[in-house]
């Protein structure tokens, strides 16, 4: 005799294989996106982010993806509405603060500081001990121009808490960690040379820097060196700061670092 199992057990079972399937076709995809934003691919990026629309849904992970390549090839307003979208559908604090720090970097760049700056503080209050708030209030006040002593103050901070938090465990937990101390200490160059630090001095920490960054990760060099092009600016090193200006350039032309770089060697 066959025995069959009852209807709402087929059912749960059926859920939870669609569900694995679904969970390991979105890892797959978030994995091919991270191997596209490395490279500098964000056309592809935005391609392959696709994948993660059911039946045209569009869930809070596809948007914050999708605003953040928005936000790399300088298409601001898209990313602005995708980023807010994903931060209004999201619950979990830390994903909450990643996607408000990304909305705040591109207000940044809309030149809408007070905005910027709203986000950027939200972000701390939520997340105090994440590193990558106190840098992106460090970076919107050297770009700025205000507050050079508030700006090394929060990029102190972000070093420090990039350097006590604890690594995260797998070969993408150490790369994120090493990422995010390459910046805050890039960015903290910048405001030691804003705030009259010597050349040897800049020139230690930013070595840290490029040391940290894995040289495979394109926008995340080519950001640490505009920030180095800035501080040795601020030195009143010509050679040093177009060396890492065109450094930037040449690393990610199309992404948001490599385009800053590009208008600053032509000023």
């Amino acid at each position: 005799m066959i025995h069959l199992l009852p209807i709402p057990v087929c059912i749960a079972i059926a859920l939870m294989v669609e569900f694995f399937r679904q969970a390991l076709r979105n890892y797959r995809i978030v994995q091919a996106q991270l191997a596209a934003y490395r490279r500098g691919d964000y056309e592809g990026q935005l391609k392959i982010v696709e994948g993660f629309r059911v039946r045209g849904s569009q869930p809070r992970h596809y948007l914050f993806f999708h605003g953040s390549a928005s936000y790399q090839i300088g298409r601001l307003q898209e990313a602005e509405q995708a980023l807010g979208r994903s931060l209004a559908m999201e619950k979990n604090r830390l994903l909450r603060t990643l996607c408000r720090d990304e909305l705040g970097r591109v207000l940044m760049e809309q030149g809408r500081r007070d905005d910027a700056a709203a986000c950027f503080r939200e972000c701390m209050e939520e997340s105090p001990h994440r590193g990558g708030c106190h840098r992106s209030m460090a970076e919107l006040l050297l770009r700025t121009g205000q507050n050079p002593a508030a700006a090394l103050d929060a990029a102190r901070r972000a070093v420090d808490d990039d350097r006590t938090t604890k690594v995260p465990a797998g070969q993408l937990g150490r790369e994120d960690h090493d990422l995010s101390l390459a910046e805050s200490l890039a960015v903290l160059a910048w405001a030691m040379a804003r705030t009259d630090a010597s050349s040897p001095e800049v020139d230690i920490v930013l070595g840290q820097a490029l040391s940290v960054c894995p040289a495979s990760v394109k926008p995340v060099l080519a950001e640490i060196h505009y920030f180095a092009g800035r501080a040795y600016e601020e030195l009143g090193d010509d050679a040093g700061r177009l060396r890492h200006l065109r450094a930037a350039a040449d690393q990610d032309p199309i992404g948001n670092y490599g385009r800053l770089a590009l208008t600053a060697i032509v000023k």
